[in-house]
């Protein structure tokens, strides 16, 4: 191994500057922008996303992940091309890049698709086909996602509780298989815990 590709796994204090890096992409790129609640600034998402998957013992690949994965779907073309460059430009070895694109990718729901359930139902079709961490981002993202809505109407809550459900049932054998059985638990007592609320 050279030094280069050495330092670039090893140094812990290095991942960090490459995480703050994506994070501070990702505020600038949902400068703006708000959850549905109107108040709540969008990045609070992608933060609180990157921070469960680094609790559950994600890599410095999936948090970066994390932080960038939904500038795709909800932000300017200008923002892609600079989230595109800004991931070709990360100062770690190829095949992270790589996997932090797939990962990212695979999150993205294609807005050609007719409805929401097919943009989910082929969003996690293409996890399955992603590096494995993709798994753990997604549930991540549905885990906060839930909790961000529980407060909401019980219409929205039903559908989204009917997409978790496909999603648990799609992702869980892959999240057992990667180790990722406390995630995929906490989001199942949060889904379980939401039947109340109905």
């Amino acid at each position: 191994m050279d030094y280069l590709a050495d330092f670039l796994t090893t140094r812990p204090a290095h991942r960090l500057l490459v995480i703050k890096s994506a994070a501070d992409h990702a505020s600038q790129a949902h400068k703006g922008q708000y959850r549905k609640d109107r108040r709540t600034p969008y990045i609070t998402h992608p933060a609180r996303v990157a921070g469960l998957v680094g609790t559950f013992n994600g890599s410095h690949v999936a948090i970066i992940a994390a932080w960038l994965h939904d500038i795709y779907e909800d932000c300017s073309p200008e923002w892609l091309l600079k989230t595109d460059k800004l991931i070709d430009s990360l100062l770690l070895p190829d095949d992270e890049r790589q996997d932090i694109a797939a990962i990212v990718g695979a999150m993205t729901k294609k807005n050609t698709l007719s409805n929401k359930a097919a943009r989910l139902s082929d969003s996690l079709d293409r996890i399955l086909d992603a590096p494995p961490e993709a798994t753990l981002v997604k549930l991540c993202d549905r885990i906060d996602n839930l909790l961000d809505s529980a407060d909401r109407n019980g219409g929205f809550t039903k559908r989204y509780l009917a997409s978790t459900d496909e999603l648990i049932e799609k992702l869980s054998v892959r999240a057992s298989l990667c180790g990722y059985d406390a995630a995929l638990g906490i989001l199942v007592q949060i889904r379980n815990s939401n039947l109340k609320k109905m």
